[in-house]
């Protein structure tokens, strides 16, 4: 008697303690270097005169913070949207600021700063300006660039847009490009099927380097006129487009180098579009977790706060054995199971009820 007595004290008192820990931090939510509302390394620089204001800096690296944050999380076409915001409005998103370096020499002031925006916030805004809100993994890609001009194909070591490709950079780019090598029986199959791409199996040219997903782009130029055909394969889902660009002559390298800068945000924005995320309102599930100790639990709080589509999450049900959370999150099932298995827990859907567990 005297035993079972102290196994439900001990339950008692792990049940005090746990609840007492969840109070302190159901409802904050933490920022760590691999958020993308954190924005790092913004410089500003400026001359040291008579009408020097440090205040002025600060808020010209606001403004430059939020500028450099928006392509990460919105759409090409939906930027100028935003490009009116007043500085009143940001400074409202935003949690905290610091200057990580300043210095005053030489009759001129430079800083850099780390701006850690408001997860919430944000969100909430893009809501009320219905704005679509995407957080795309970073993940690799094969990048197959054919071009034709006027109707010869060129090798790839001719092939401006293969040799620039990597070199060239966007602002917030989420794919790491793989370039191909050149095959005699691949570039046979593109010439023999050059006017009816949908017959071609492209997944074969891809294939032996590993990666399925792939951005095969088409290019022909003729009478001042660049057709791009492209087709991307991102996590098994294909998306084809059609692009036209008007280009005088192939020598004007400023003309190529905007076609190239575009091509590289517009294939950019087919996988944004693929991680868009629902902000009008939060998904609910409630999730049952074994746990052995208050130290899973602790582990768990910790992934729970650097997971950014978790809007907020409570404890609904405490035992020795168990716990049972209500989380409320933007998204699917499946991008939440995503990002859980990036911190190595697993989701999973047993009749109905959901489940998560650490991922040996």
């Amino acid at each position: 008697m005297f035993n079972n007595f102290i196994t439900r004290l001990r339950e008692y008192i792990f049940i005090i303690l746990t609840a007492t820990i969840f109070l302190l931090f159901t409802t904050s939510k933490s920022f760590t270097e691999e958020n993308i509302f954190v924005v790092d390394n913004v410089e500003v620089q400026g001359p040291l005169d008579l009408n020097f204001s440090r205040d002025k800096y600060i808020n010209i690296a606001l403004l430059k913070s939020f500028k450099i944050l928006m392509p990460r999380v919105l759409l090409s076409k939906d930027l100028n949207k935003i490009s009116e915001i007043k500085l009143k409005k940001i400074k409202k998103l935003i949690n905290s600021f610091q200057i990580l370096e300043e210095t005053y020499r030489n009759d001129e002031y430079k800083a850099i700063f780390k701006v850690s925006y408001n997860d919430i916030k944000i969100k909430k805004f893009l809501g009320q300006q219905n704005i679509s809100f995407t957080q795309p993994n970073i993940i690799s890609a094969v990048f197959f660039p054919i071009f034709f001009m006027n109707g010869e194909m060129q090798d790839f070591y001719e092939n401006f847009f293969y040799k620039q490709w990597l070199s060239t950079e966007i602002e917030n780019e989420f794919i790491n490009y793989i370039l191909p090598l050149e095959d005699l029986e691949e570039i046979s199959k593109i010439k023999k099927n050059k006017n009816n791409m949908e017959k071609l199996n492209i997944d074969d040219f891809v294939n032996r380097y590993n990666i399925k997903n792939y951005s095969f782009v088409l290019m022909n130029y003729e009478s001042e006129k660049l057709s791009v055909y492209l087709k991307t394969n991102f996590n098994n889902i294909k998306i084809s487009k059609n692009i036209f660009y008007e280009v005088k002559t192939m020598k004007d390298k400023d003309k190529l180098n905007f076609i190239l800068k575009d091509l590289k945000m517009k294939i950019t924005d087919i996988w944004k579009e693929q991680n868009i995320i629902n902000l009008s309102i939060p998904l609910l599930v409630r999730i049952k977790f074994k746990h052995d100790n208050l130290g899973d639990l602790d582990k768990l709080k910790s992934v729970l706060y650097k997971i950014n589509i978790i809007d907020n999450y409570h404890l609904d049900e405490l035992n020795i054995k168990n716990s049972f959370f209500k989380i409320y999150y933007y998204g699917n099932p499946k991008r939440l199971k995503t990002e859980l298995l990036k911190f190595g827990y697993q989701l999973k859907s047993d009749q109905g009820y959901w489940e998560i567990e650490f991922n040996e």
